[in-house]
């Protein structure tokens, strides 16, 4: 697997928008990024915009820093996100600027694209307002 394989992902997000790889043959969204369909096998595939909405799946809090540059970030929250505009998809991200007692399963949640200056790879999520346990709901 090399880098390049991400690169439309990374080019969606620093444009502001999700896109995730999807089989022309059998129709089906994977993640991540294959040089074959993992469903079928087929090398057919595309890249397909989402709209980024997505819903919690599920989280963990990390309460323990495993990487001591993180220490300041403590805790934060580690989100396993579904998205209906591409079944089959599940990405691990953060959760932001929700307290971790409002988290509740299949809340959903709003992607927040990092700054052009910033690693388009940090893609984070917070409760879409509106959601249940999300201030103005």
């Amino acid at each position: 697997m090399t880098k390049l394989e991400f690169d439309d992902f990374f080019q969606a997000a620093r444009s502001g928008s999700l896109a995730f790889p999807h089989c022309k043959s059998c129709g089906q969204f994977h993640w991540y990024p294959m040089k074959r369909c993992p469903h079928c096998r087929s090398e057919d595939l595309e890249w397909v915009p989402s709209k980024g909405q997505g819903t919690l799946y599920s989280w963990t809090v990390v309460r323990h820093p495993f990487d001591e540059a993180m220490a300041g970030d403590l805790p934060y929250i580690v989100a396993l996100i579904e998205f209906p505009d591409a079944p089959g998809i599940r990405l691990v991200s953060n959760l932001v600027d929700v307290d971790v007692d409002d988290i509740k399963m299949g809340m959903e949640l709003s992607p927040v694209y990092p700054d052009p200056d910033q690693d388009p790879s940090v893609v984070r999520f917070r409760p879409t307002a509106g959601s249940a346990g999300v201030p103005g709901a």
